[in-house]
């Protein structure tokens, strides 16, 4: 493990064993770059308390906004539950972001972490996202695959209105 992420890892109030193996830590962008961080336990992604501070100054230094950690339940749906932190532009914490479950199924693909769902020239999933901040909700993600690597990624869902206000300037 790197310095670096080393340095991540703290800020995320988390330990180098709880990080999956066989995901390594890597940016990844469908648009917007996320630092991927696939964790081993459920119950930790929902406990952390990330210093958020820390995390703005790694985001400068490393020229990605945001960073999402993830765990993978293969015999379970939905296959991701996710949080992502993006303070450096001023988000704390999103609840259900497509931006980053976009980038996560690109690498999921990529590093071949999930080979085993990929049916044909595709992989779709479900996600569960928001948990930890009482704001829960899902979409799916479906990645078009050629020759092994990523080529399109769509991500799909519904949404409610939580509130609605007009700005008069």
């Amino acid at each position: 493990m790197s310095p670096l992420q080393v340095k991540i890892i703290e800020a995320l109030g988390i330990q180098p064993q709880d990080i999956r193996e066989d995901c390594p830590i890597a940016i990844a962008s469908t648009g917007h770059s996320k630092i991927m961080i696939g964790i081993k336990e459920n119950k930790l992604l929902n406990a952390m308390k990330p210093n958020l501070e820390n995390l703005s100054v790694l985001s400068a230094k490393i020229h990605c906004n945001g960073f999402y950690l993830f765990t993978l339940h293969f015999d379970t749906n939905p296959l991701v539950r996710g949080r992502m932190f993006a303070p450096t532009i001023g988000i704390a914490e999103d609840p259900v972001t497509g931006n980053a479950n976009g980038a996560l199924g690109a690498y999921l693909v990529h590093y071949g972490i999930v080979k085993h769902l990929e049916t044909q020239n595709n992989l779709s999933f479900a996600i569960l996202q928001g948990e930890a901040i009482k704001r829960t909700g899902g979409m799916r993600v479906n990645v078009e695959i050629q020759n092994g690597k990523p080529i399109l990624v769509q991500i799909t869902g519904q949404a409610i209105v939580c509130f609605k206000t007009e700005i008069y300037i």
